[in-house]
């Protein structure tokens, strides 16, 4: 009786215990199922990506995604295989029910069985207590004589056991093949470590100044790429291409090799503007993916720079107007730069003609230095810049400098009454200026002559200009003086040439001298300059004679249209214009009369100068008080008060007694001009005259000082003969007979 009492959940323990245990197996099932299945499946996974890897070399953000892809297909096999099984909760009467489909012969007394023996006031349910329990301890009878277990495939967990097994040991040769196969480890590490080991090939590649998969360009400048060919490549390609990716469609670049032996390949890359990835193919090699990052290139932002100019100019030192250049310097200057960039640096170098002068940096963005004077040159100068990434900028600052040229004094000379011919004891007076952009050193007259005369063929020297020592040191000079020729002897018959010279103060490759014009003169005897003085005046005269003419004719066509004009009320048009053309000629002829009285005031100033007369002499007093002076007065006096009768006359032309009035002042004015002028011809003729019989005179003294000369040397010869005893010479040989 108490057996029958006992509760019913202790009369279906064993088949619990039994189903809990089936439980386990299941699990069991499950791992090994579905850890053989996850083991091949990365094993496959392994093998694939391998396999593409060495078919395809791909890059390290390929080999990423294979990584990713290949757990992330584990990942799901695990959740499928393992995590989702493994999860779900088998209760009991799953359990009974699988064991009852696996066994027909228990139809449904197992679940029955397990499902009534939970059940608590059976007779509260309506239900018979001893049907119950013996429903229950039919199925746990039944039950007992059936193998859960053999609901279970055990064949195929048998397979699956050998599989996992196979599997882990091909892991575990995977991992001893990884460690000791260096195409197992090489696939390792470029595809689950993401490494840089490449697959064995026979050409290997190098994409040069990339740094963490990266290359900085300068933005906007064009940009040589170099790849080089490892030396361990057992074949160096003919040619490499570049490919390009997010680069907006550029296509494939070739490569050229930089020389025919060489292993470096380069490609230029124009106007860089936008980043992009770029990789290098040639044989069997493929570079991985390199980034193009852009940055601003280094570049001067200011610059500053200060010429000292060398010590005699006398200047402060200058500062050079930026971007002004080129810039002229004087020679021994010295010149001091400063500047700063836009961004860090490490190097700043001044390039001279090819030679590099490296500057003093000073927080990394300043950079100053100095240029001796030895070393300023004239060329053109390049600042480098190189910052901290290795860049130098494409478009380097420069600045040119030209020598400025320290040019020799200027000198203008003008003679004053003298003209090509002078005396041996003429005065040479002179106007000079001289002017220097830094000072004056000398200033002198430099002179050389040659002579007719054998024995003084020729000469040279200089003379010291009076007055240029007080202005020395000046950068202008002003010199008024004259030049005496007595002093340097020179005979006549010479030709004198001479020259102002003035020299500066330039100490570095200097002095300069500058020099005026030549002057070139004739030194003659009083008698030849007499001459030619004469004939001088002659021409004057000639042509004063064609004024004379001019202003008479002048006055026989004024007197024609008073004649004319007689008793009409106006004047016709063409008789205006016959009054503008009179008073053309009348200006003409006061022009022409007094150009006549300077050429012979000129004459009278040389004869001063050549000391032919002393001062207020007779051919000058008759030249200035008989001609000059009458013909500055009808050039300046008598002519213009004509000109404006003329013009009175015309503007009167309408009023018949005005204009008669104004047109016989005009005639008798200019009858007046003609009396005047006939008595300076006369005057002029006079002198002519007079000055022939002085030189006539003159030439008679010089043929009686030549006689007398002629004489003194043959008595000398004479007596050297009778002294010698050659006083009564033989009488010659008498002619031979034929």
């Amino acid at each position: 009786m108490s057996l029958a009492t006992q509760p019913l959940s202790e009369q279906t323990a064993a088949v619990v215990a039994r189903l809990a245990k089936l439980r386990f197996l299941v699990a069991s099932w499950f791992w090994v199922d579905g850890l053989a299945r996850v083991l091949w499946l990365a094993l496959a996974l392994c093998l694939a990506d391998l396999l593409l890897d060495w078919l395809f070399r791909m890059d390290r953000p390929q080999r990423g995604v294979m990584l990713v892809l290949m757990l992330g297909g584990l990942g799901y096999a695990v959740y499928r295989r393992l995590a989702r099984p493994l999860s779900a909760r088998l209760s009991d009467d799953a359990l009974a029910l699988q064991v009852e489909a696996g066994n027909k012969q228990l139809g449904q007394s197992l679940i029955s069985a397990l499902q009534l023996a939970r059940l608590d006031d059976i007779e509260g349910r309506g239900m018979s207590p001893v049907l119950v329990r013996q429903t229950v301890l039919t199925g746990t009878a039944a039950a007992a004589r059936v193998p859960f277990a053999g609901i279970l495939d055990g064949r195929e967990f048998r397979l699956n056991c050998i599989l996992l097994v196979l599997a882990i040991a091909a892991f575990v040769g995977l991992g001893i093949g990884i460690a000791t196969n260096d195409s197992l480890h090489i696939w390792a590490n470029r595809n689950l470590l993401l490494g840089d080991r490449t697959w064995p090939q026979q050409t290997y590649l190098i994409v040069e100044r990339v740094k963490d998969g990266k290359v900085v360009f300068p933005r906007g400048e064009d940009w040589t790429q170099v790849v080089t060919v490892r030396d361990d490549s057992k074949v160096v390609p003919s040619e490499i291409s570049i490919e390009f990716r997010r680069a907006h469609g550029r296509p494939p670049q070739a490569m050229k090799r930089t020389s025919p032996d060489s292993r470096q390949f380069d490609a230029v890359f124009n106007n860089v503007i936008e980043p992009f990835d770029f990789r290098a193919r040639g044989g069997d090699a493929v570079t991985d993916w390199v980034r193009v990052e852009l940055v601003e290139q280094p570049a001067v932002e200011s610059l500053s720079l200060i010429v000292t100019p060398p010590k005699y100019a006398g200047r402060e030192a200058e500062a050079l107007p930026p971007g002004k250049g080129p810039y002229y310097v004087l020679a021994g200057s010295s010149l001091a730069l400063s500047g700063k960039a836009n961004k860090p640096l490490v190097r700043a170098d001044l390039l001279i003609d090819g030679q590099r002068r490296p500057l003093t940096l000073k927080d990394g963005l300043e950079f100053s230095g100095q240029v001796p004077a030895e070393k300023l040159v004239p060329g053109q100068y390049v600042i480098e810049l190189e910052d901290t990434l290795g860049l130098t900028g494409r478009r380097p600052t420069t600045f040119g400098l030209r020598q400025k040229i320290d040019r020799e004094p200027r000198v203008r000379v003008r003679l004053i009454g003298v003209s090509g011919m002078v005396v041996p004891r003429a005065r040479v007076p002179f106007t000079c200026r001289i002017s220097d952009d830094f000072g004056l050193t000398l200033a002198e007259v430099r002179y050389s002559w040659r002579g007719d005369d054998v024995a003084n063929p020729e000469g040279a020297g200089t003379i010291a200009l009076v007055g240029a020592k007080e202005q020395l040191g000046r950068v202008e000079m002003s010199l008024d003086d004259a030049l005496e020729l007595a002093p340097l002897k020179i005979p006549t018959g010479s030709g004198l040439n001479f020259h102002f010279a003035a020299a500066d103060n330039n100490d570095i490759g200097g002095p300069t001298v500058g020099k005026s014009s030549d002057f070139l003169l004739r030194v003659v005897t009083e008698e030849e300059l007499r001459t030619d003085l004469l004939r001088r005046e002659k021409e004057q005269r000639q042509e004063f004679e064609r004024i004379v003419k001019n202003q008479e004719d002048l006055l026989t066509d004024s007197r024609a249209l008073q004649a004319a004009a007689r008793g009409a009320a106006a004047l016709s048009p063409q008789q205006k214009d016959l009054l503008m053309q009179y008073q053309k000629r009348q200006k003409l002829v006061g022009q022409n009369t007094g150009a006549i009285a300077e050429r012979l005031a000129s004459i009278v100033i040389e004869v001063q100068n050549n000391r032919l007369e002393e001062a207020g002499g007779k051919l000058q007093g008759r030249l200035e008080n008989d001609i000059i002076g009458p013909m500055r007065e009808v050039a300046e006096t008598l002519v213009p008060e004509l000109t404006q009768l003329l013009d009175r006359t015309r503007r009167q032309a309408a009023e018949a007694t005005a204009r008669g009035q104004a047109l016989g002042d005009t005639i008798a004015q200019q009858q007046v001009a003609v009396e005047k002028m006939q008595e300076i011809l006369r005057h002029m003729v006079k002198s002519e005259g007079f000055q022939e019989a002085v030189n006539l005179l003159y030439e008679i003294q010089k043929a009686q000082s030549d006689v007398h000369t002629e004489t003194n040397k043959e008595r000398q010869e004479r007596i050297k003969r009778i002294l010698e005893g050659a006083g009564n010479p033989a009488p010659p040989d008498p002619k031979p007979q034929p």
